[in-house]
């Protein structure tokens, strides 16, 4: 038989259409949700609480719109064989299923090795901007250690430039409190980026305790790691004290999944703003926000 690629377990997608998991030959059959198992080559280690009630609230008046990808499991037992479904693609959904209360959920049944289900997972993840850093940087070195894949062949599968997967990895050599912090997105990765320019471990953790005490932009970070004195002035919008206004950006960039959103001021007030070409982007925009 031969060795069936990443290809034949995600559809191809045409140009300029999203992203999908299933294709018209793919069955799905609905399977009881407590039969199913997290996908221990999962990437994402942490999910946020917030999103996930919000996801099962949305499942509660819509239900899934796209089916889970899992992996059928056959488990000899005293009684006999037992049957479980391992996540491939689609651990959010699962969760939120559970938290909204679903007895079962829609499937599509795979035939993945343990290598492909680590990279349809990673896929997933990265395609969605929903990896931190530092899970991305992991399961990078995942496909590295355990299955001998070269950093280019690791760009190929994430979808990245090379260049991309080596600054990925670079993250994991920083210290423990540093990698958690960026996890918890207490800094940002130009944060991070900019203490790997310091050598010594120790200089690498004062200068973090000095970016939570003192609120550092990557600026300062990049100037206190050159040996220049950083004096902190802290930007302003309307009279409010903002500081990393591009953190603050970011983060809503990454919540949202959309770039064109920035933070304004108008007579005193902050302003949120998400810029559309069209009535239908919004639509859309506003279709996928309500199912993320």
């Amino acid at each position: 038989m031969v060795a069936k690629g990443l290809e034949s377990l995600i559809p191809k997608k045409e140009k300029n259409q999203p992203a999908q998991e299933t294709s018209q030959k793919d069955f799905i059959f609905w399977i009881d949700i407590d039969k199913i198992k997290a996908n221990p080559y999962q990437p994402r280690k942490e999910f946020d609480e917030e999103a996930l009630n919000s996801l099962a609230e949305s499942i509660k008046k819509y239900g899934i719109l796209q089916p889970i990808i899992v992996h059928k499991m056959e488990k000899r037992t005293n009684s006999g064989i037992a049957t479980e479904y391992q996540i491939i693609a689609g651990e959010r959904r699962w969760r939120a299923s559970t938290r909204a209360g679903l007895k079962q959920i829609p499937v599509i049944i795979k035939s993945p090795s343990n290598r492909e289900k680590l990279e349809i997972a990673l896929i997933e993840n990265v395609q969605r901007r929903n990896l931190n850093p530092i899970d991305k940087a992991e399961a990078y070195d995942q496909l590295r250690i355990e299955f001998n894949l070269l950093e280019k062949e690791i760009a190929q599968v994430a979808g990245v430039s090379r260049e991309a997967v080596s600054n990925a990895l670079r993250m994991l050599a920083l210290p423990k409190e540093v990698r958690e912090a960026l996890k918890a997105e207490k800094i940002t990765e130009g944060h991070a980026k900019a203490l790997l320019a310091v050598k010594e471990e120790g200089l690498i953790k004062q200068l973090f305790k000095e970016i939570l005490e003192n609120n550092y932009s990557v600026r300062d970070v990049e100037k206190a790691a050159k040996g220049v004195k950083v004096t902190k002035k802290v930007k302003t919008i309307g009279g409010y004290e903002i500081p990393n206004k591009d953190f603050f950006e970011k983060k809503l960039k990454d919540y949202f999944d959309y770039e064109r959103i920035k933070l304004e001021s108008k007579k005193g007030k902050i302003q949120f703003i998400a810029e559309f070409d069209t009535e239908n982007d919004l639509k859309n925009w506003i279709k996928k926000a309500m199912h993320k």
